[in-house]
């Protein structure tokens, strides 16, 4: 009636049990970093790659296989949801995974790169 885009509904995957599907298909499935590269560097779950939102609308650049099954994460939920509406338009099969705040698996003794920074 108002000319709005079909509202798309978004996949979403808790961010845990994604990983821990992760860990079972690596062959199948990528985990994308919506955060820009230097949050990337600091914190990140292993095995994650950083594709920041602001490079999404060229995603088949960087990622031209779309028989995987991408999952993606960001600081800020709303960057993944974002990110999630980016890929899913261009024909990704993509969940989003919300917030690395919610990310608990490397407290279970699975391994989130942290990057040590000395104090001045």
């Amino acid at each position: 009636m108002f000319g709005f885009g079909k509202k798309i509904e978004i996949k979403k995957l808790d961010i845990n049990e994604a990983y821990r599907n992760y860990e079972k298909n690596s062959n199948k499935i990528i985990i994308l970093c919506a955060d820009e590269q230097r949050s990337f560097d600091d914190l990140h779950i292993a095995g994650a790659e950083c594709l920041p939102l602001r490079l999404m609308d060229d995603m088949e650049e960087y990622y031209p296989e779309k028989d995987y099954i991408y999952y993606v994460y960001a600081i800020n939920p709303a960057i993944s949801e974002r990110a999630y509406k980016k890929l899913y338009k261009q024909g990704y099969d993509v969940y989003d995974l919300g917030s690395f705040v919610d990310y608990r698996e490397d407290e279970e003794g699975l391994n989130a790169k942290r990057k040590r920074r000395k104090r001045r």
